[in-house]
C-alpha cells in the first residue's frame, strides 16, 4: 500500500487548510459591496462538487447560494446574472477553458463582484477577477483531496465572513484524520477486491460527497460508479439495485437528516447485502468530526479504496487514458465539427 504515503499529510493538511484566514482584499470586497443578492460557486469537476457541497453551508446562514457549472453559466445562464450578484470562480490550474471564458463573459455583461479560487499565482483568470483566495497546495498535499479541502473551506469561511461571522476550525479535526488514516488496513478490508459496479449515495451536502467519490472511484480505479441523492433513489431508481454492486452511502451523524439517512441504510440493507455506511458511529467508517467538516473527512473511504484497488490493478493514479483528450475548450470541437 504505497499510496498512503502519499496520505500522510492530509491531516496537516486539512488543520491547517481549517485554520487559514481568508485574505483582506476578499474580506474587504464582502463588505464593500454588501449582501449579494444572489451567490453563485461556478466551477467544472472536483471544483464543481467542492461547491456544490459548500452551498448547503451559505443557505444555512441564510443566503440565496447555489452551484453552478461553468459550461451552463457560460452557454445557458450569463445573461441572468446580476450586477448585485457575488461570483465564485474555482479553478485549480487557473486555465479552465469554461471558467476562463466565464470571467470574460462577466466583464462583458453587468459586472457582479468576482471572487477567484485557485492554485494558480498568475495568468488571465486572476487578472479578471476582483480578489483571490490562493489555494495554497504543492505537488505533495495535492492528492488525493488537495482540491476539495481547499475549496470547500475556503467557501465555507466566505460564507461565514458574510454572516459577519469567523470561521473557527472545529477541535480535534487532526487527530480524527489521523485516526481514520490509522484504519485504512480495515477499511480495504471491508472491500478488497474491484467491484464491477458502485452507486454512492448521500443527502444534503453529502451528495455532493458522493459525487466526488464517484469521480474518484472512476479516474483512479477506473470502475464505473454513479451517484444518488439518497432520497431520489427510492422513487424508482432502486428497482434496477443489483446485488453485485458495492452501495456506499455517506450518512449524517445528527439532526433530522441522520433519521432520514439511518431509514435509508435500512431499507438497502433490507434489499441487497453489499452495503457499507460512512458516517455515524456503529457504521463501517465512524467519522467523527461536527457536520461542516464531515462532506469533506467522508471521502477518506472511497480514496482509500480506489487506491487500493488502482494500485492492485497495477494502475497509476492521475495517468488518463481519456480524459486529456475530451477536456478542452467546446466551441471549438463545435466548429471543428
Amino acid at each position: 500500500m504505497n499510496f498512503l504515503n502519499d496520505f500522510a499529510h492530509i491531516p496537516d493538511t486539512i488543520d491547517a487548510h481549517a485554520k487559514r484566514r481568508l485574505p483582506a482584499e476578499v474580506l474587504d470586497l464582502l463588505k464593500a459591496g454588501g449582501v449579494p443578492a444572489r451567490v453563485r460557486l461556478v466551477g467544472m469537476g472536483g471544483s464543481f462538487n467542492a461547491a456544490t457541497a459548500a452551498a448547503e453551508q451559505f443557505l444555512k446562514l441564510g443566503f440565496d447560494a447555489r452551484a453552478e457549472l461553468a459550461s451552463h453559466l457560460l452557454h445557458s445562464s450569463a445573461m441572468t446574472v446580476g450586477s448585485d450578484e457575488l461570483i465564485v470562480l474555482i479553478s485549480y490550474s487557473g486555465t479552465s477553458i469554461e471558467t476562463m471564458r466565464v470571467a470574460e463573459a462577466l466583464h462583458k455583461g453587468a459586472r457582479p463582484r468576482i471572487i477567484c479560487i485557485t492554485n494558480a499565482k498568475s495568468g488571465s483568470l486572476l487578472a479578471l477577477c476582483d480578489a483571490v483566495v490562493p489555494q495554497g497546495l504543492t505537488e505533495e498535499t495535492h492528492k488525493p483531496v488537495g482540491p476539495w479541502t481547499a475549496t470547500y473551506l475556503s467557501l465555507v469561511k466566505i460564507a461565514f465572513a458574510m454572516a459577519g461571522q469567523e470561521f473557527a476550525a472545529p477541535a480535534g479535526v487532526k487527530e480524527e484524520c489521523a485516526r481514520l488514516l490509522g484504519t485504512a488496513n480495515s477499511i480495504i478490508a471491508l472491500r478488497p477486491s474491484l467491484p464491477e459496479y458502485i452507486e454512492f449515495f448521500g443527502r444534503g451536502a453529502l451528495a455532493a460527497t458522493a459525487t466526488q467519490a464517484t469521480l474518484i472511484a472512476r479516474e483512479i480505479a477506473r470502475v464505473p460508479a454513479s451517484d444518488w441523492d439518497s432520497s431520489t433513489y427510492r422513487h424508482g431508481p432502486i428497482e434496477a439495485i443489483s446485488p453485485s454492486q458495492l452501495s456506499i452511502i455517506f450518512a449524517a451523524r445528527e439532526g433530522r437528516q441522520a433519521g432520514l439517512d439511518a431509514s435509508f441504510v435500512t431499507a438497502m440493507r433490507g434489499i441487497v447485502d453489499n452495503v457499507l455506511v460512512v458516517g455515524p458511529d456503529g457504521s463501517d467508517m465512524p467519522v467523527r468530526v461536527d457536520d461542516i467538516l464531515l462532506p469533506l473527512v467522508s471521502l477518506f473511504l472511497p480514496a482509500i479504496l480506489s487506491y487500493a484497488w488502482s494500485e492492485k490493478a497495477g494502475l497509476t493514479a492521475g495517468e488518463f487514458r481519456y480524459t486529456s483528450h475530451s477536456i478542452t475548450d467546446e466551441e471549438v470541437l463545435t466548429n471543428d465539427g
